[in-house]
């Protein structure tokens, strides 16, 4: 089976997912609005242009590359950008995948652009055979824009459960915890809130510890802000990491922070809570799904700094109590977030789909 996937060469879910399908034995080729040929993947459109306005040209780009490669399935990670773009190229079967439960997710208020998206959404998922949803909280979204629940596939894409995984080697030193931050360095993961309540948290715990792994927009601006709060010496930042070497960096931690709004089914909470770490999350659907707040984890309801730094102090002085249903939490993960397995069942739809079309898969 041979898949073009429109997705984002530098995003760690865009990685795993194809790594995922050529373990299936899919022919996988990555084509990006931010790409070109260095990074293994097919540049859409002029590189000349924004990315933003490389997606809003590209229909007859993509249908270039769509005849180069005579792919199979069509398949475009995120409605707003790439789902809309293929669906314009008319191609099917088309897959979409949803990464955000609100479908469109605007991190600065913008009528005119969301009135934009919303239309871009609901032509999108018109025009598709099957949309990727990673929980039934993406799910509800994509019916509010008029999907054919039918044609959704409630399943997350899954993560390399052999890799990410508790070895039972690690040692909880309360008088020294180490906290991670494995979100992208951009506005919405709201990372600045997480340094300036561990600031306060070191007041109280001054053996504490900030690991932030990611890159993005903010990263200079974050390590000014820790700088300026006295903590360059205790917080580091790793940069993008191997999937190898946030496994290592992970089963080197105790507790996992993110702090966000609204998003989908975040894949790097799963990563952490395989590793058998104490998540302190947000408390929404997606984090509901896995966390049960003061039995295997912490939700923070208020976004204030008092809040997040209580919710690590709480971490700390409950997380040996927490430990047993940490451990637990790493074979509920292998159960229901395997990559293999759930991949399984995705080729398993997308050959049928493409039986209803009479191709040969």
């Amino acid at each position: 089976m041979k898949i073009l996937f429109l997705g984002e060469p530098n995003s760690s879910n865009t990685v795993s997912w194809v790594e995922g399908l050529r373990r299936q034995g899919c022919e996988v080729h990555l084509a990006s609005a931010r790409a070109d040929r260095n990074d293994g993947s097919i540049p859409i459109g002029s590189p000349k242009l924004s990315a933003r306005m490389r997606i809003l040209t590209g229909v007859a780009p993509l249908r270039k590359i769509i005849r180069e490669i005579k792919p199979d399935i069509l398949l475009a990670y995120r409605i707003t950008s790439y789902g809309y773009l293929a669906a314009r190229t008319g191609f099917h079967p088309l897959v979409l995948a949803a990464q955000n439960e609100q479908i469109v997710y605007l991190p600065k208020p913008s009528r005119i652009r969301r009135l934009a998206l919303e239309r871009f959404v609901r032509y999108a998922v018109k025009k598709a055979d099957l949309i990727h949803s990673w929980g039934e909280n993406i799910s509800n979204g994509l019916l509010k824009y008029g999907a054919d629940g039918n044609k959704i596939l409630t399943l997350h894409r899954g993560i390399d459960t052999d890799a990410f995984r508790a070895d039972g080697s690690r040692q909880f030193i309360p008088e020294a915890p180490v906290f991670v931050s494995t979100r992208s360095l951009y506005p919405e993961y709201l990372i600045d809130k997480v340094i300036e309540a561990f600031a306060l948290l070191v007041g109280k715990i001054p053996g504490a510890k900030l690991e932030i792994a990611g890159g993005g927009t903010e990263e200079e601006i974050l390590k000014a802000k820790a700088e300026s709060l006295g903590m360059a010496e205790k917080i580091c930042f790793h940069g993008r990491l191997s999937s190898a070497e946030l496994v290592e960096l992970l089963k080197s931690s105790d507790i996992y922070v993110s702090i966000i709004e609204t998003e989908g089914v975040s894949s790097s909470l799963i990563e952490s809570v395989a590793c058998s770490l104490l998540p302190i999350v947000t408390e929404m659907p997606a984090s509901r799904s896995i966390v049960d707040d003061g039995v295997n984890g912490l939700f923070v309801r208020d976004l204030s700094l008092e809040a997040i730094c209580s919710a690590m102090t709480k971490s700390v002085e409950g997380y040996e109590k927490m430990r047993p249903a940490l451990v637990q939490n790493s074979k509920r993960i292998k159960d229901a977030f395997s990559r293999d397995k759930n991949q399984s069942i995705f080729v398993g739809k997308y050959k049928k789909l493409l039986e209803s079309f009479g191709i040969e898969s």
